[in-house]
């Protein structure tokens, strides 16, 4: 195995700030030791949506996860105090959590949709009512946070994507739509 790979995201939004943060989903391939940070420091009065994807190996050339590292952090500050922090921690014996019914039952990836604004969790379990994946939303603190998890990595993109549109149009009063670059 390699050295890790830090990735270190820090999303900031001002006042009356709209901030959306959707990157293309994240390819880990087997013995990767991906090490991933995602900040969001936002003022009181800014609304931020941002999400990701993981995907557990690269099935299209038959390649699962075995081997590895996975520390993935989220933190969301307001005006500076720390709101919420949440970490993934896997390490080597991947397959091994990743295949186990109390961990990921089979699952080759996993989504986490984050937003901080006004409280959302109704219109998010409403959008989530006919998921088509293992899906669930909670709210800390205002903090509003989705998880979508399936043994189809398409499915899980499909279901994010339509998510977001969704949510994106009740709460920013925007297009019902994900950036055109996901549309690729």
């Amino acid at each position: 195995m390699g050295a890790d790979v830090p990735v270190n995201n820090t999303l900031s939004a001002g006042e009356c700030a709209v901030l959306e943060w959707m990157p293309q989903e994240t390819i880990v391939f087997d013995g990767a030791r991906l090490r991933r940070e995602t900040r969001i420091k936002a003022a009181a009065t800014a609304r931020v949506l941002a999400g990701e994807i993981l995907v557990f190996g690269r099935a299209a050339h038959g390649e699962w996860l075995r081997n590895g590292l996975i520390h993935d952090v989220w933190e969301v500050r307001r005006d500076d105090t720390l709101v919420w922090r949440d970490a993934l921690h896997m390490q080597d014996d991947l397959a091994g959590v990743l295949n186990h019914p109390a961990g990921f039952d089979g699952a080759r990836a996993a989504a986490t949709l984050v937003w901080s604004g006004e409280s959302r969790l109704d219109d998010a379990r409403a959008l989530l009512a006919n998921s088509a994946v293992r899906a669930g939303a909670t709210e800390i603190e205002d903090i509003l946070v989705v998880r979508w998890l399936d043994k189809d990595a398409t499915a899980v993109r499909a279901e994010f994507a339509r998510f977001w549109a969704g949510f994106r149009a009740r709460v920013l009063n925007a297009p019902a739509r994900v950036p055109r670059l996901w549309s690729m």
